[in-house]
Parts: structure tokens; C-alpha cells; sequence
């Protein structure tokens, strides 16, 4: 019981640490892009505030699975050909949170449509909601033959 504990809040610490990244890249895009942090509601269809989505959190998560392979699962440095397996676990990891990010900008756009809410705060609430889901996943599927730590 106290390592499948210790693994969920290593996964969560990875994950709060890619989230943060993503916050940062959404926070300066809109900067960059919009010039305020906060959009009107018919800024939900916005190609620029989807494509924008789509880049803070392919490096948030990014960001996520390198921390997570530090910390979350120990993964032998011996084994041959450990770049290559690194590198489709990373392609599995994204694809893992491509799903949970679907529903995180899907929470977002409804949000910022019917509430006017930040795109900030909607994808707070949106990462919360799909956690789980990411979590359960990605450790069966991503790192299923490795051991965690």
C-alpha cells in the first residue's frame, strides 16, 4: 500500500511540474498573442488559442515524462538499445495525455464559451478532472515493464 502512495505522488509531483510549464507557455502565448490573460467567450473557437493549447501541452507534458522517468519508475541503464525504448515510451506518454489533454481544452473552451472564464483557470480545472484517467493509464500502458521507484 505505501508504494503504490509513494508512486501516486511521484507521478502527481512529475505531473505538477509539467503542468506548471504548460501554465507558463499558455500564460506568455496569450500575452503574446491576445495581450491580456483573460479572453472574451467567443474566443473559444480561436484557431490561435487552439493551436496554442496544443503547444504548452505537448511541452508540459513533455516536461512531465522526463521527471517521471527520473523519479516515478526505475528504468536499467544497461539495457541495449535504451535510447529507442525511452523514445517510444515518450511517444506512448503523449499519446497517453493527448487523451486527457483533449479533455482538459475541451473543459477549457466550454468554460471560457459559457462562462467567459480564463483559459488559465479552465485548464486547471480541466487537468483535474482528467488526472486520474492519465495516471491509471499511462503507468499500465507507458511504464508497465519497468519497476517504480
Amino acid at each position: 500500500m505505501r508504494y503504490g502512495v509513494v508512486k501516486t505522488l511521484r507521478f502527481a509531483i512529475a505531473g505538477a511540474v509539467g503542468f506548471g510549464v504548460t501554465e507558463v507557455v499558455l500564460t506568455i502565448g496569450l500575452l503574446i498573442l491576445f495581450g491580456k490573460l483573460s479572453l472574451p467567450h467567443s474566443s473559444f473557437a480561436s484557431p490561435a488559442l487552439l493551436g496554442l493549447d496544443a503547444l504548452s501541452l505537448v511541452i508540459g507534458v513533455s516536461a512531465s515524462f522526463f521527471v517521471n522517468e527520473r523519479i516515478t519508475v526505475h528504468v536499467p541503464k544497461t539495457v541495449k538499445g535504451e535510447e529507442a525504448n525511452r523514445f517510444k515510451r515518450f511517444l506512448k506518454f503523449q499519446a497517453v495525455s493527448g487523451i486527457g489533454n483533449t479533455g482538459i481544452v475541451v473543459v477549457q473552451l466550454v468554460l471560457l464559451a459559457t462562462l467567459e472564464l480564463s483559459p488559465l483557470l479552465g485548464t486547471i480545472i480541466g487537468a483535474v478532472a482528467t488526472y486520474p484517467i492519465v495516471y491509471f493509464i499511462s503507468i499500465k500502458y507507458v511504464w508497465k515493464a519497468h519497476r517504480t521507484r
